[in-house]
């Protein structure tokens, strides 16, 4: 419908928003019918406002982790990066509202609504087979999901680099909700990890040539 919509208006900028409106709220669609059926639909959406300095932490994680694994991207693509599908997504868009919607929805619909799954859902689903075992399947899934949609050609290249990070990833936020037993400090860590990459595309091409 929200597709449609766009497609009716003619704007490519609106027909992406759209698109990505459409998939969020899908998503949460999806995970309502699931907890809906669940005889325990308590998935620990609760936030504090402590979880708020979450974000920071997230911000470190992905420089920190964007540092260790440098070496090994320069060694696979010594030509450039490997394609990020949020980065690549907010690079190539035109206008400045589109920009900002994307910015928006990376670090505000997708940590929310892939907490709500991966970890509101998937995570408690699992352990029933074991804590570590939940925790483990879950960040494999998680990172092995933000392959989809990359260049079949250079998958594995992309893999290489891009999995284990978002593993990594996966694991904390797992350990962080299984800890607290509610999902706002996962949340807000998700989010700061995609707000740096965000940020830094949301600079001038000008800027960020004279930083680089």
């Amino acid at each position: 419908m929200f597709f449609a919509a766009g497609v009716a208006i003619g704007n490519d900028d609106l027909l992406i928003l759209l698109g990505l409106a459409g998939q969020y709220i899908g998503n949460l669609g999806v995970f309502w019918l699931v907890a809906r059926f669940k005889e325990d639909r308590d998935v620990g959406l609760t936030i504090h406002g402590g979880d708020l300095g979450y974000i920071a932490l997230g911000l470190v994680l992905q420089i920190a982790l964007a540092l260790a694994f440098l070496p090994l991207s320069n060694l696979l693509f010594p030509d450039g990066t490997p394609p990020q599908q949020v980065a690549d997504v907010i690079a190539n868009a035109e206008t400045t509202l589109m920009k900002v919607g994307l910015v928006l929805a990376a670090v505000v619909l997708a940590p929310v609504t892939e907490e709500l799954m991966f970890r509101g859902v998937l995570l408690r689903a699992l352990e029933r087979r074991g804590r570590r075992f939940a925790l483990v399947m879950s960040a494999l899934v998680f990172a092995s999901v933000h392959l989809l949609g990359l260049d079949i050609d250079q998958l594995w290249r992309s893999a290489a680099v891009v999995l284990p990070p978002l593993f990594i990833l996966g694991l904390l936020l797992g350990w962080l909700t299984q800890r607290s037993g509610r999902l706002g400090p996962a949340i807000f860590l998700h989010s700061g990890w995609n707000l740096l990459a965000a940020f830094v595309l949301l600079l001038p091409p000008e800027l960020v040539e004279q930083l680089s």
